[in-house]
């Protein structure tokens, strides 16, 4: 199994779902409550799996992404959670547009191999140049460069659209874009992944 993957997959938190289709809009901005990813396959050969989470409560946003070392979503292996505050949310035509700010980015190893691989100093930056990773034990990613993928700042202000179809929701660069710092950076198409409504 490369480790590699895992940071790929956690880094990620979202990685590519299912292909987007059309999407008719309604109620764009109904946004509170729970929203969940089926188990995705993700890696070499589809060979692990990820289930994303997103919570959101007024103004409050969290999200939680497992990534698991079977393609079944068995043996967690990284977790990596995300919380922050929207700002600001408006109706414009068939989509919503949101703001919201970074409070805390961080990254949990589950399994031994994974915290050995973060703690060695290599030139893909598994560990987000970071020392002292252990098992189950998060550290803030925020602000640093993991593999391929430099995480926003806490206090980063990100502008983002979202589409909403039934119970189905689609982001625009959330939570997989750390880019996104103005208005004008806002996407204009739906990402591929796609959430469920699970909850309120």
């Amino acid at each position: 199994m490369t480790l590699i993957r895992y940071l790929v997959a956690g880094t990620y938190l979202l990685a590519l779902a299912a292909p987007a289709t059309a999407f008719a809009q309604e109620k764009p901005l109904n946004l509170n409550g729970e929203w969940t990813t089926d188990c995705l396959a993700i890696g070499k050969n589809d060979r692990h799996g990820y289930i994303t989470r997103i919570t959101i409560k007024d103004k409050e946003v969290t999200a939680t992404s497992q990534i698991y070392a079977k393609n079944s979503c068995q043996t967690p292996t990284v977790q990596v959670n995300f919380k922050g505050e929207l700002v600001h949310e408006e109706s414009d035509g068939d989509l919503g547009r949101i703001e919201y700010a970074v409070r805390s980015i961080t990254t949990t190893p589950n399994i031994k191999d994974v915290v050995d691989h973060y703690n060695k100093d290599t030139p893909d930056q598994a560990g987000c140049g970071l020392k002292g990773w252990e098992e189950n034990a998060a550290l803030s990613v925020a602000g640093k460069t993991c593999g391929p993928f430099s995480f926003a700042a806490e206090g980063t202000h990100l502008f983002d659209t979202v589409w909403i179809e039934g119970n189905q929701l689609r982001f625009g660069a959330f939570p997989t874009v750390w880019t996104n710092t103005s208005p004008e950076k806002a996407p204009s198409k739906p990402s591929e992944t796609a959430y469920h409504r699970t909850g309120k």
